[in-house]
């Protein structure tokens, strides 16, 4: 009789703790909105600087997207909505300001595009600083002309500069 008791109430704990294990999952649940336009139903783990960490629902799996490739997050039990990044928008070679320089693990989320390489001939005496400011400028200016938001550079040298462009 007491054997039975005990399995009564330990059946009656596992039953109570998985109702709260499954609330707590489902209270995670967020809709993703990507730049895109693609939405996901998803269960947000948290966020870091330029990464967002989630799961998909009935799913263990942790997955990873770039800041950068999500425009908002719904929270589905309060309606709540956060933006998680803006939309920029490269017209033209004048919009090179808002080209943004990245790592390659930044990209996850986002589109490749083309290589692209910067040229450029160093003057005797010009500082290493100006020489730099000057190759990301010119491959600010290249993106934009693309269309392309996003650089990550790939390797660079005293007289060449290789990136690769990212879109949404």
């Amino acid at each position: 009789m007491c054997i039975n008791l005990n399995f009564k109430k330990m059946k009656k704990t596992g039953i109570v703790l998985s109702c709260m294990v499954s609330f707590f999952m489902s209270a995670q649940t967020h809709d993703l909105v990507k730049h895109n336009g693609q939405k996901m139903a998803v269960n947000l783990i948290k966020q870091e600087t330029n990464l967002v960490y989630f799961s998909m629902p009935n799913s263990t799996e942790v997955e990873k997207i770039s800041k950068y490739a999500v425009a908002s997050l719904t929270n589905k039990s309060n309606g709540e909505v956060a933006t998680i990044s803006n939309r920029i928008n490269c017209e033209d070679k004048a919009n090179f300001n808002e080209v943004v320089f990245l790592e390659q693990s930044q990209t996850i989320g986002l589109k490749k595009g083309e290589s692209i390489n910067s040229f450029f001939g160093v003057t005797k005496g010009q500082a290493d600083y100006d020489v730099k400011k000057m190759k990301k400028r010119r491959l600010q200016e290249k993106a934009a002309s693309l269309k392309s938001p996003f650089v990550v550079i790939v390797s660079e040298k005293p007289d060449e500069t290789k990136a690769v462009l990212y879109q949404y």
